[in-house]
């Protein structure tokens, strides 16, 4: 049952759902630019709804690079609502059920950065979702590329128009019921369980990407500082380890790291910091990469936060399924760093000791 952006929900909110498939479509680079949503509700195995929604955009802007990918124009949303009043019409529906994407960080990380334009509360009280990737529940039934479209042509699932959002949800769940019967299993439950390497995590958890304006206040737009030390001229073969002792525990440790954007901190000393830890700070993203540590981008129009070659080369590597690579936060990066920052420093007081 597919319906249109106008017509009443498919499901009542108490009506009992097994999981739900979940697609976004942005207008531009930023997560919090959903311009559409697509969801499919799946019983018993079984798509028993689809539905679409438009959504308006932060001022209604996009990016030409969006618009070509989903074919969604700034007149299709000039009158649609905001995201946050589609996301309280969907709530009663989608409360306190899986919720399952593919390369679902991507879709997830727009449900939390939308909802944290309004506010804090709002993510308390309308991010609060377990989710699982479906990139990972096909590892082991798709060989080679698992972006969407491939993991449905392997799996004989029509894929009538990509990326629209309510298509690509319907084609998500369809990947997971295939992914679940293929284990011998009867429902979703059972297949996480039987499988190690599946992980079930939690919306909340994510970390944001970009600090959110608060909507509904004045927009300021992003001041467009001027680093210290300029990216280019930082190259890591001028970069060397300042420590004679390593942690091979450290998450970092022999890790391959890129960089881009700006950072709030100076990119010499970040990358002075990944590589007292062990890490190999590379210049391009590749397959081998495992971290692309990802700064502000404020390059487009009027200051607007733009995605930088890399980020898309990372993504679209992460998509094929092939690669470990992990895209990091500002946060992210620094939180790794002081993971284990003790460990060293007691490793080194007891060779100290020792001699």
């Amino acid at each position: 049952m597919a319906l249109s952006d106008s017509q009443p929900l498919p499901l009542s909110p108490n009506q009992h759902v097994d999981f739900v498939a979940i697609d976004f479509e942005t207008a531009t680079g930023n997560p919090n630019s959903a311009c559409a949503v697509g969801l499919a509700f799946v019983v018993g195995l079984e798509v028993v709804a689809t539905t679409h929604h438009l959504i308006q955009p932060p001022g209604n802007r996009y990016d030409q690079g969006n618009i070509h990918v989903h074919g969604i124009y700034p007149e299709d949303t000039e009158h649609a609502p905001d995201f946050l009043t589609v996301w309280q019409q969907l709530h009663p529906m989608l409360e306190g059920k899986a919720l399952i994407a593919h390369n679902a960080r991507f879709d997830m990380s727009v449900i939390k950065a939308s909802l944290a334009a309004y506010g804090d509360p709002y993510v308390r009280q309308y991010a609060q979702f377990k989710y699982i990737d479906s990139i990972a529940m096909a590892r082991d039934l798709v060989p080679g590329r698992k972006n969407l479209a491939a993991c449905a042509q392997a799996l004989g699932i029509d894929l009538k128009r990509h990326h629209n959002a309510e298509c690509d949800a319907a084609a998500c769940a369809q990947i997971a019921i295939a992914c679940i019967k293929a284990a011998g299993c009867l429902n979703l439950g059972e297949f996480c369980f039987s499988q190690p390497h599946i992980r079930i995590q939690e919306v909340g958890d994510l970390p944001l990407p970009v600090a959110q304006p608060q909507l509904g206040k004045p927009a300021h737009k992003p001041p467009r500082r001027v680093p210290s030390v300029r990216a280019r001229d930082v190259h890591p073969r001028d970069v060397h380890p300042q420590v004679t002792f390593f942690d091979p525990s450290h998450p970092l440790y022999q890790k391959s790291l890129v960089f881009t954007g700006e950072l709030s901190i100076d990119r010499r000393d970040a990358m002075q910091r990944a590589v007292n830890v062990g890490a190999v700070i590379k210049t391009a993203v590749s397959r081998r990469t495992d971290f692309l540590v990802i700064g502000r981008q404020y390059n487009g129009p009027d200051g607007q936060a733009t995605v930088s070659n890399k980020e898309l080369k990372a993504r679209a590597i992460i998509a094929e399924g092939k690669s470990s690579l992990t895209l990091l936060s500002e946060r992210e990066f620094v939180r790794l760093l002081q993971s284990s920052v003790r460990q060293p420093a007691a490793a080194s007081r007891r060779a100290a000791a020792s001699k």
